[in-house]
Protein backbone atom coordinates (compact mmCIF):
# COMPACT_ATOMS: atom_id res chain seq x y z
CA UNK A 1 0.00 0.00 0.00
CA UNK A 2 1.26 3.46 -0.89
CA UNK A 3 1.86 6.19 1.67
CA UNK A 4 -0.30 9.32 1.40
CA UNK A 5 1.71 12.54 1.37
CA UNK A 6 0.28 16.01 0.75
CA UNK A 7 2.10 19.32 1.05
CA UNK A 8 0.90 21.91 3.50
CA UNK A 9 -0.71 25.05 2.08
CA UNK A 10 -2.01 28.25 3.62
CA UNK A 11 -5.44 26.66 3.99
CA UNK A 12 -4.72 22.95 4.31
CA UNK A 13 -2.67 20.68 6.54
CA UNK A 14 0.27 18.60 5.48
CA UNK A 15 -0.68 14.95 5.37
CA UNK A 16 1.78 12.16 6.12
CA UNK A 17 0.00 8.80 6.31
CA UNK A 18 2.65 6.07 6.53
CA UNK A 19 1.39 2.62 5.56
CA UNK A 20 4.48 0.86 6.94
CA UNK A 21 4.43 2.36 10.45
CA UNK A 22 0.72 3.12 10.89
CA UNK A 23 1.60 6.69 11.92
CA UNK A 24 -0.88 9.12 10.39
CA UNK A 25 -0.02 12.81 10.85
CA UNK A 26 -1.87 16.02 10.00
CA UNK A 27 -0.11 19.34 10.63
CA UNK A 28 -1.05 22.97 9.95
CA UNK A 29 -4.22 24.90 9.24
CA UNK A 30 -7.49 23.27 8.32
CA UNK A 31 -9.85 25.60 6.55
CA UNK A 32 -9.96 24.33 2.97
CA UNK A 33 -12.40 25.90 0.56
CA UNK A 34 -14.08 22.52 0.12
CA UNK A 35 -13.42 20.46 3.24
CA UNK A 36 -15.24 17.37 2.00
CA UNK A 37 -13.09 17.20 -1.15
CA UNK A 38 -9.93 17.59 0.93
CA UNK A 39 -10.82 14.98 3.55
CA UNK A 40 -12.47 12.37 1.31
CA UNK A 41 -9.18 10.88 -0.01
CA UNK A 42 -7.84 10.78 3.56
CA UNK A 43 -10.87 8.81 4.73
CA UNK A 44 -10.63 6.42 1.78
CA UNK A 45 -6.93 5.87 2.47
CA UNK A 46 -7.66 5.12 6.14
CA UNK A 47 -10.43 2.66 5.25
CA UNK A 48 -8.14 0.89 2.78
CA UNK A 49 -5.29 0.80 5.32
CA UNK A 50 -7.55 -0.69 7.97
CA UNK A 51 -8.93 -3.27 5.55
CA UNK A 52 -5.55 -4.30 4.14
CA UNK A 53 -3.18 -4.13 7.12
CA UNK A 54 -5.27 -4.32 10.28
CA UNK A 55 -2.23 -2.73 11.98
CA UNK A 56 -2.00 -0.39 14.96
CA UNK A 57 -2.62 3.30 14.22
CA UNK A 58 -1.10 6.36 15.83
CA UNK A 59 -3.08 9.39 14.67
CA UNK A 60 -1.24 12.69 15.25
CA UNK A 61 -3.07 15.99 14.78
CA UNK A 62 -1.15 19.26 15.25
CA UNK A 63 -3.33 22.18 14.18
CA UNK A 64 -2.95 25.92 14.24
CA UNK A 65 -6.57 26.48 13.25
CA UNK A 66 -9.62 24.56 12.10
CA UNK A 67 -13.00 25.76 10.89
CA UNK A 68 -16.39 24.21 11.56
CA UNK A 69 -16.52 22.24 8.30
CA UNK A 70 -13.12 20.74 9.14
CA UNK A 71 -14.42 19.80 12.58
CA UNK A 72 -17.22 17.82 10.94
CA UNK A 73 -14.71 16.09 8.69
CA UNK A 74 -12.50 15.24 11.66
CA UNK A 75 -15.54 13.69 13.31
CA UNK A 76 -15.98 11.48 10.24
CA UNK A 77 -12.32 10.41 10.49
CA UNK A 78 -12.67 9.63 14.18
CA UNK A 79 -15.81 7.59 13.44
CA UNK A 80 -13.76 5.44 11.04
CA UNK A 81 -11.12 4.97 13.72
CA UNK A 82 -13.71 4.20 16.38
CA UNK A 83 -15.31 1.54 14.17
CA UNK A 84 -11.85 0.02 13.77
CA UNK A 85 -11.36 -0.08 17.54
CA UNK A 86 -14.77 -1.70 17.98
CA UNK A 87 -13.64 -4.39 15.51
CA UNK A 88 -10.53 -5.09 17.60
CA UNK A 89 -8.04 -2.61 16.14
CA UNK A 90 -5.70 -0.48 18.22
CA UNK A 91 -5.70 3.32 17.79
CA UNK A 92 -4.02 6.13 19.74
CA UNK A 93 -4.89 9.75 18.93
CA UNK A 94 -2.47 12.52 19.89
CA UNK A 95 -4.13 15.95 19.58
CA UNK A 96 -1.45 18.65 19.82
CA UNK A 97 -2.29 22.26 20.53
CA UNK A 98 -0.06 25.30 20.90
CA UNK A 99 0.37 26.51 24.47
CA UNK A 100 -2.57 28.61 25.62
CA UNK A 101 -4.53 27.91 22.42
CA UNK A 102 -7.74 27.03 24.20
CA UNK A 103 -9.74 27.03 20.97
CA UNK A 104 -7.80 24.19 19.31
CA UNK A 105 -7.49 22.32 22.62
CA UNK A 106 -11.24 22.52 23.25
CA UNK A 107 -12.00 21.50 19.67
CA UNK A 108 -9.97 18.32 20.18
CA UNK A 109 -11.60 17.68 23.52
CA UNK A 110 -15.10 18.13 22.09
CA UNK A 111 -14.38 15.90 19.10
CA UNK A 112 -12.85 13.10 21.13
CA UNK A 113 -14.55 13.09 24.53
CA UNK A 114 -17.60 11.03 23.57
CA UNK A 115 -15.64 8.43 21.61
CA UNK A 116 -14.05 5.24 22.85
CA UNK A 117 -10.69 6.13 21.28
CA UNK A 118 -7.54 6.27 23.39
CA UNK A 119 -6.45 9.91 23.09
CA UNK A 120 -4.21 12.49 24.65
CA UNK A 121 -4.34 16.29 24.44
CA UNK A 122 -0.74 17.50 24.26
CA UNK A 123 0.33 21.11 24.74
CA UNK A 124 3.46 22.22 22.88
CA UNK A 125 5.49 25.39 22.68
CA UNK A 126 7.19 26.98 19.67
CA UNK A 127 10.49 25.30 20.50
CA UNK A 128 9.05 21.90 19.67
Amino acid sequence: MENLLLERSKFTMSVDFNAETGVLSLVGNSYPEDAISFFEPLNKWMEKYIEETKGDIIFNVKLNYLNSSSSKCFMDMFDILEDYVEDGGKVKVNWYYFENDDEVMEAGEELLEDLSLDYELIEYSEEE
